[in-house]
């Protein structure tokens, strides 16, 4: 089985550099013809299943690319478990006044106020994944996805990342990659949640998150000094 993995064409939200979550607006103009351009790219891929998050950017998305493959879009299935991630308090807020980096570090165990951590996301996102590999097997597989779970997917295609590494993953608008499910890391078929230890945000700004730095030194209190 292939699986091929878009990220939502661009919104208002993107236009203005905010943290989407769970808002939910439509493509604009511009993603609208994101969606198109990629489509032309699947048209010869043999799809026989699309899965999208059921957010209205990425049903738009995916919608726009099944017509043009000559895929029946009342067939897409939603994938409630691939909804975005939950910013909490930050969502709207501009991405360049929140440390996005800390926010999504894999070795961290931020959470914003009233949000998910990246833990709380990966935790409901790899678990349902590997069940929809088994079920659907035999299937060349769509996934229309925000901007996180896009992340995520990557992740359970090729592995958690290594330290410092966990934002190498291209994220423009309408990004395509494919995967081959017969290479999925035994990491990520044998992935059992476990309990996290969240360190909320705390500060009189609420704009502000923890550094590398300080992220490190709570990694390294919480086990123990032994890493």
């Amino acid at each position: 089985m292939k699986a091929f993995i878009v990220l939502n064409g661009q919104t208002d939200f993107d236009v203005k550099g905010c943290i989407t979550g769970s808002n939910d607006p439509s493509l604009n103009d511009k993603g609208k013809n994101q969606s198109g351009e990629v489509a032309k790219e699947l048209q010869s891929k043999g799809i026989d299943m699309i899965m999208a998050s059921p957010q209205n950017r990425t049903m738009e998305t995916a919608e726009i690319i099944a017509k043009t493959i000559g895929f029946e879009p009342s067939k897409i299935t939603k994938g409630l478990k691939l909804v975005e991630r939950n910013f909490g308090d930050f969502e709207g807020k501009p991405v360049d006044d929140v440390d996005m980096f800390a926010l999504s570090s894999w070795f961290g165990k931020l959470s914003p106020p009233n949000g998910e951590s990246i833990k709380d996301t990966v935790n409901r996102v790899i678990p349902y994944m590997n069940n929809m590999v088994k079920i659907f097997r035999n299937k060349t597989m769509l996934l229309v996805v925000p901007e996180h779970i896009y992340k995520i997917l990557y992740w359970f295609f090729t592995g958690l990342p290594q330290s410092g590494k966990e934002h190498i993953i291209e994220v423009s608008n309408c990004a395509l990659h494919e995967f081959e499910t017969d290479d999925i890391p035994q990491e990520i078929k044998d992935y059992e949640p476990a309990a996290e230890v969240v360190v909320e945000v705390k500060s009189n700004d609420p704009g502000r998150l923890l550094s590398q730095t300080e992220i490190d030194a709570i990694i390294e209190e919480l086990s123990g000094g032994t890493l």
